[in-house]
């Protein structure tokens, strides 16, 4: 199945408000297989959470919020694939090395997904810490960049071995959203 044929709109916007379906679909293809480890920061409602767990089937879906998760999405999230890690600040250097670095399981992710509090200065930390979590050809992306005159800012985050790796994906004239925007590290190309 079809990304688009597993959301739930009601629970996530990355088909609604945002358009990153699409670009997601043809980026995610060959692994929906394969991926073993999947992460995502930023809950909400966790449609997308329960989309990559129904998509990726092979996967553990990890998940950060710095705001606890409600019992109603905590129920909707209740599966042995998916670990759910709130409320912690994914940003901060000490809460990344305790859950990432230091943690007995040194498996790396194969995606992982900024979709948090959506600052410049929450960006380039992540670029600067999660990169280094990325199997030989994972993918980073932060969605929603909310200007396109960041992008030179976030390239300049990117560790010199990943600078040619680098797609910006440019999709505000699609829904006529300023912020609909993707910054993606792709280690496969």
């Amino acid at each position: 199945m079809s990304l688009e044929d597993l959301i739930d709109n009601t629970r996530t916007n990355k088909n609604t408000l945002h358009s990153y379906l699409s670009t997601y679909e043809t980026l995610f293809k060959s692994k929906k297989e394969t991926a073993t480890k999947i992460l995502e920061i930023g809950i909400y409602n966790g449609g997308s959470i329960k989309l990559w767990k129904d998509y990726f089937i092979n996967a553990k879906i990890y998940s950060l919020d710095i705001n606890n998760s409600d019992e109603k999405t905590k129920q909707y999230l209740n599966n042995s694939n998916i670990i759910l890690y709130t409320p912690f600040d994914a940003y901060n250097t000490d809460v990344f090395n305790n859950l990432f670095v230091n943690s007995p399981d040194t498996e790396k992710f194969d995606i992982i997904i900024d979709d948090g509090p959506h600052t410049i200065g929450t960006m380039i930390t992540f670029i600067k810490l999660y990169s280094q979590l990325l199997k030989d050809d994972g993918i980073l992306i932060i969605e929603d960049v909310q200007s396109i005159e960041w992008i030179n800012t976030l390239n300049d985050a990117v560790p010199d071995d990943l600078k040619n790796n680098v797609s910006v994906y440019d999709l505000r004239s699609n829904k006529g959203r300023y912020d609909d925007i993707l910054f993606v590290i792709n280690k496969s190309i």
